[in-house]
């Protein structure tokens, strides 16, 4: 592991703790990380305490503004030759665009959480696309170099050809996000309050997709600090009235309604994934096993009245395990090899748990969360197959690399 690698793992350790406003000693933190408990006092005397790190009480600390800082910074940060090193001019480009962009995206979610604006629908969808714009502009400039990202007119490239250089056509992400480009660009009269619960679930996914890719990009969420709620898009209701709209728009307007419904659902349909939309669904179960149901429908004995009753699902019931409980749940159940973080996203990467924000497996709304599921599947694996981790750490080592290179 690269002194880079344990850098980030402290940097990850410290943000868990911020986030769950818990306390922690220097021997868990090397414990957490590979460090020796020297090491962990002179990062923390000498780099961070003061500013990042607190003292708490005996032997205890606690982290603030971590959250909130990318793994770029915080390497910088923890560098011995942090004050001799100048940020080059493209360094310097890539911060404006990163900032700028994650400006955009605040704001998108900002107005369109305001439901007094008649205008939102559209403001979102113009920021959102600004937001994504100057996040793959970033992306090209730090892997590929300025020469990818400007002309020798000093005009830099569209959106389009940042999507084409950075996201696979046959991804759900990049039809999401050509889907809001089209809406900027062609379908104005398609902005309109009565296409809400189609638009909204388009909406929420391109958020959820953001952040993701934020967070792999920088290390730290989006928002962090901030509200979970804003993240909170989706509105559910029928699908609109063609004749309403004609009615109320006019004739072309309901035109293109019917044909974005059309071709909306056809895509939804043939990708089904949430990344490029969110699906809304409501499963019913008997009282007898509700454990899959949204909606539970009893019924009533003796010609009584059946009872229904809503049950939300709660992500501390269905998801309880943050990635330092799944370690420690984990190498609880199993001692034939123990984790740490970097073996545990070893096996995150590998297999590709992250790809789907809100699966059985793994979710992530404010912050990653795992399922007993997980825990389970991670133990057998472990236990019945001889050369599984060390095959995740292997692919996780070599796109290091890679991404290095």
């Amino acid at each position: 592991m690269t002194r880079e690698d344990k850098r980030i793992l402290l940097l990850e350790f410290f943000r868990e703790k911020e986030e769950r406003n818990e306390c922690f000693s220097v021997v868990q933190a090397a414990a957490a990380t590979g460090y020796n408990t020297k090491s962990i006092i002179k990062y923390i005397n000498e780099k961070l305490k003061g500013e990042f790190i607190f003292k708490s009480g005996n032997n205890s600390f606690t982290s603030k503004g971590l959250t909130k800082i990318s793994n770029d910074e915080f390497i910088r940060l923890m560098s011995q030759s942090t004050s001799s090193k100048e940020i080059t001019p493209q360094e310097r480009m890539y911060q404006q665009l990163i900032k700028r962009s994650l400006d955009a995206f605040t704001l998108a979610l900002e107005v369109y959480n305001r439901p007094s604006l008649c205008n939102r629908v559209e403001a979102f969808t113009i920021l959102m696309v600004n937001s994504w714009e100057l996040f793959l502009k970033a992306e090209i400039l730090d892997a590929l170099g300025e020469e990818k990202v400007f002309y020798k007119n000093g005009k830099s490239i569209s959106i389009s050809d940042a999507l084409s250089l950075r996201i696979q056509n046959s991804d759900p992400v990049k039809r999401n996000i050509d889907t809001l480009i089209s809406l900027r660009d062609q379908a104005t009269h398609l902005l309109i309050p009565e296409l809400q619960p189609q638009l909204s679930r388009l909406f929420q996914a391109n958020v959820f997709n953001y952040q993701e890719r934020y967070k792999n990009q920088m290390g730290n969420s989006p928002l962090a600090g901030q509200s979970v709620g804003m993240l909170s898009l989706v509105i559910d209701g029928p699908t609109p009235e063609i004749g309403v709209i004609q009615k109320n728009y006019g004739v072309l307007a309901a035109t293109e309604v019917a044909k974005f419904i059309q071709s909306f659902e056809h895509t939804n349909r043939e990708l089904n994934s949430d990344k490029f939309s969110i699906n809304i669904e409501y499963k019913l179960a008997l009282v007898r096993n509700p454990n899959k149901s949204d909606l539970t429908l009893s019924t009533g004995e003796q010609g009584q009245k059946a009872i229904i009753i809503t049950q939300a699902k709660d992500l501390n019931d269905t998801h309880p395990y943050f990635t330092d409980d799944a370690i420690l749940a984990i190498n609880t159940k199993q001692k034939t090899h123990k984790i740490n973080r970097h073996s545990f996203q070893s096996i995150v990467f590998k297999h590709k748990i992250k790809k789907n924000p809100n699966s059985d497996m793994y979710n992530f709304t404010d912050r990653a969360r795992y399922s007993e599921k997980f825990i389970a599947w991670v133990v057998t694996n472990i236990q019945e197959h001889k050369s599984w981790l060390q095959a995740a750490l292997d692919d996780y080592n070599e796109n290091k690399k890679t991404k290095k290179q």
